[in-house]
């Protein structure tokens, strides 16, 4: 494929040849991966990275004499913290740094015990990093939730659950047997639930947006444990709430900027999780809820820049609109619902509106999309949002043609064999230690789960692994390791199938349909 933009340096790694060490590394004697903006290694260890910048020590002061005699302080300067390329010769200044936690003074957490400090801290440098394609500090919309957190108590509770939870899948991921994280968690969501019912009865948009925030970290929550948990209740509450923001319309919510641009990424999340979950699970009245009542591309658009999936609005409104095709295969007609969907968009059969819908996504423009995202970051990698886009394409096209298997046998159909072939391509392009390799689970799941290639099941299955365990950019969060079982699930059913009915067998068609009930996971 021929691109048109040059490749830039890897976004979110120091320049290559440089031997440059974190703070913590140096003082412990250990190398350094050099992952930005904090180090992998200091996060994997549950310490607070102190980074690459500046340190300062106390000297020649009365506080010499005091309890910050000898320590040192790390300097994060807000503009030249955001390239991940920025350097200073100044870090032979730091011998033996002790770290001081500044969200220890932080007069917006003063209110706060030790350990909620701890994981607030732990969210605003680890949590936040995985919620976003690449993170810019000045520019990450659900940093700005810790500042709101003195006015709005419920997002203090589920701040502290997810970091808590998130920690907790960390010592998991180590073999550690759960620790007081685990009971933290649970015990601020049920503060969060509980606070949360009062604050529904304010109207206010301001209110509305944040309580939208605090559903959707729920989702986030459950997805961090394991994604087999309550996401289906929150998606709905918040696609409720979606339409009421919606209605109003963006100009006339009289939101503040920073709390503008939190509401649109939470609401991206949001229906990103919906439609993703619609793949693999009936939609449901929710998604034609959702696909009546809000402009989906408009909302995704808001939050393209900064989205983890790196996937187009118009392919997920497609994704979207083909779940509503899907009809059940003990079920001779489709639903009234989708029978009036088909209707109103003039098409005579299910079968016509998928083939209408294969040829959008196959007609869409990605490194022309890619260029024409606004509010990127100078060090984004274009060539590789490029990859992660066209493997989104090829999966949605593969999901289309299960959902509606007669579109398969048109001959201008491209073959199902072809497709997974085009994920693994686009998705090999993408190195393991990328920081965009998070946004790729669901073509990885769906390509895994429709080969019958022993080659192809191998490197999905360890691309899935690398994700979860390799990638230096995001924690291993426990849905991806529900994926990789899930797959493994879907290749004993097949295998275990006589010949001509495991060829035949539409495993997607199977997971809508409920047939197997232990797989009700999201993959995002």
């Amino acid at each position: 494929m021929s691109m048109t933009a040059p490749r830039p340096a890897r976004a979110g790694v120091l320049q290559p040849g440089k031997k440059l060490r974190c703070h913590n590394c140096r003082r412990r004697r250990l190398r350094c991966d050099q992952s930005y903006p904090t180090c992998h290694k200091c996060s994997i260890s549950g310490e607070e990275c102190l980074g690459y910048g500046i340190m300062l020590r106390w000297a020649n002061a009365p506080a010499i004499k005091g309890k910050l005699a000898g320590q040192t302080l790390a300097l994060k300067e807000s503009g030249r913290q955001t390239n991940p390329t920025y350097q200073t010769t100044a870090l032979s200044w730091a011998q033996n740094p002790i770290s001081i936690n500044l969200s220890l003074v932080d007069p917006l957490l003063s209110h706060l015990n030790k350990d909620h400090r701890r994981y607030i801290n732990h969210f605003t440098t680890v949590v936040c990093r995985d919620l976003v394609s690449l993170d810019q500090d000045d520019k990450n919309p659900f940093r700005a939730m810790v500042s709101l957190i003195g006015k709005f108590d419920y997002l203090e509770a589920v701040i502290v659950a997810t970091s808590a939870m998130h920690l907790t899948t960390l010592n998991r991921y180590r073999g550690l047997p759960p620790g007081p994280e685990l009971v933290d968690s649970l015990v601020s969501k049920d503060r969060a639930i509980r606070l949360l019912k009062s604050a529904i009865d304010q109207g206010s948009p301001t209110n509305q947006a944040m309580v939208l925030a605090a559903i959707v970290f729920f989702v986030n929550l459950d997805l961090i444990d394991s994604g087999k948990g309550g996401w289906k209740i929150h998606i709905d509450a918040a696609g409720s709430l979606i339409s009421s923001l919606q209605e109003r319309g963006p100009k006339n919510l009289g939101l503040d900027s920073t709390i503008a641009a939190l509401a649109d990424a939470m609401a991206a999340d949001c229906l990103t999780y919906r439609i993703m979950a619609s793949t693999i699970t009936c939609a449901g009245s929710m998604a034609g809820f959702i696909q009546e009542h809000v402009d989906v591309c408009a909302v995704l658009q808001r939050a393209e820049a900064h989205s983890y999936h790196c996937c187009p609005p118009l392919i997920l409104q497609i994704i979207l609109s083909s779940g509503l095709l899907f009809v059940p295969p003990t079920t001779p007609q489709a639903h009234p619902h989708q029978q009036q969907e088909v209707r109103m968009e003039g098409y005579s059969s299910v079968t016509e509106m998928a083939l209408s819908l294969l040829d959008q996504v196959r007609s869409f423009d990605i490194i022309g999309w890619v260029h024409s995202i606004r509010g990127l970051s100078p060090n984004d990698d274009l060539e590789a949002r490029v990859h992660v886009a066209a493997a989104h394409r090829a999966a949605a096209c593969l999901y289309l043609l299960l959902t509606v298997p007669e579109a398969q046998i048109v001959p201008s159909s491209p073959q199902l064999d072809d497709l997974v072939a085009e994920i693994v391509y686009h998705l090999s392009s993408i190195d393991v230690g990328h920081v965009l390799l998070k946004g790729t689970i669901w073509p990885t799941f769906m390509a895994g789960a429709q080969t019958d290639d022993l080659a192809q099941r191998e490197w999905c299955a360890s691309r899935l692994f690398a994700v979860w365990a390799e990638n230096p950019w995001v924690c291993p969060w426990g849905y991806v390791d529900s994926a990789m079982q899930m797959l493994r699930d879907i290749w004993t059913w097949r295998d275990n199938r006589p010949g001509e009915e495991a060829l035949s067998m539409n495993w997607l068609q199977e997971l809508k349909s409920g047939v197997h009930s232990d797989s009700d996971c999201l993959i995002v």
